[in-house]
C-alpha cells in the first residue's frame, strides 16, 4: 500500500528574475543546497531541456515559434508553478520575465501564494562575456532582456543581488536572510504593483 503524502499546505516560493546568463542558476543551486528544507528548482530552460519542445521550426502557420509556440509554452510554464505549489512543494523559481504581461500574469497565479521576488542584476559587459564562455545562448541575448525589454522596470522586487562578480555563499545567506525576514506585503502581487 503506498503511503499518503503528509499534507503541508502550499509551499513558498523564491522566485528570481533575471537576464540570460545572470547566474540565476548558479544563485538558485546554492540557494537549494543551503536551506535545510527541500525546495525544488524549476526553470523553463529544464522544461526545454527534457526535449519537449518540438525540432520544426517554421516562419509561419503552428511551429513558428514567436507567434504560435513560445506564447503558449510560457503560459503552460507559468501556470504549472502554482500547481506545484499548491501540491505543498517548497520552489526556487528562475525565470526571465520578458514582459510586463508576464509579470501580470504571474502576479495573478500566484497570488494566493507566499512569494518573493528577487532582481538578479549582472553588468552587461559580464553577461556578453558569459554568453561567449557557454557558448549555448545567442549573443546578445541578456543584454537585449535589460536594454530592449527592460525587464527590471516592471514592478518592484522584494530584494535586488548583483551577481557581477559570481555568486558566492555570502550572496546566497543575503537572499535567505532576507527571505527568512520577509513581511507582508511583498513585490509581486497583482494590481498596480505588480507593473
Amino acid at each position: 500500500m503506498e503511503p499518503r503524502p503528509f499534507h503541508r499546505g502550499p509551499g513558498r516560493v523564491i522566485l528570481l528574475n533575471g537576464a540570460s546568463s545572470s547566474g540565476k542558476s548558479t544563485l538558485a543551486k546554492a540557494l537549494q543546497r543551503t536551506l535545510g528544507e527541500p525546495f525544488l528548482h524549476v526553470s523553463s530552460d529544464q522544461f526545454v531541456a527534457t526535449g519537449m519542445l518540438p525540432d520544426r521550426r517554421e516562419e509561419s502557420g503552428p511551429f513558428n515559434w514567436w507567434s504560435q509556440m513560445r506564447p503558449r509554452f510560457f503560459a503552460g510554464f507559468h501556470r504549472c508553478l502554482p500547481a506545484l505549489a499548491e501540491a505543498g512543494n517548497d520552489l526556487i523559481v528562475e525565470h526571465v520575465i520578458e514582459f510586463p504581461a508576464w509579470r501580470d500574469e504571474l502576479a495573478r497565479l500566484l497570488a494566493h501564494l507566499d512569494v518573493f521576488l528577487v532582481g538578479v542584476h549582472c553588468d552587461l559587459d559580464e553577461l556578453d562575456r558569459r554568453e561567449r564562455a557557454r557558448g549555448d545562448r545567442r549573443m546578445g541575448e541578456g543584454r537585449s532582456h535589460v536594454e530592449e525589454n527592460l525587464m527590471h522596470t516592471f514592478g518592484p522586487y522584494d530584494l535586488e543581488v548583483d551577481t557581477t562578480a559570481g555568486v558566492s555563499a555570502t550572496l546566497a545567506d543575503s537572499v535567505l536572510t532576507a527571505w527568512r525576514n520577509r513581511t507582508v506585503p511583498r513585490a509581486m502581487r497583482p494590481g498596480p504593483a505588480a507593473g
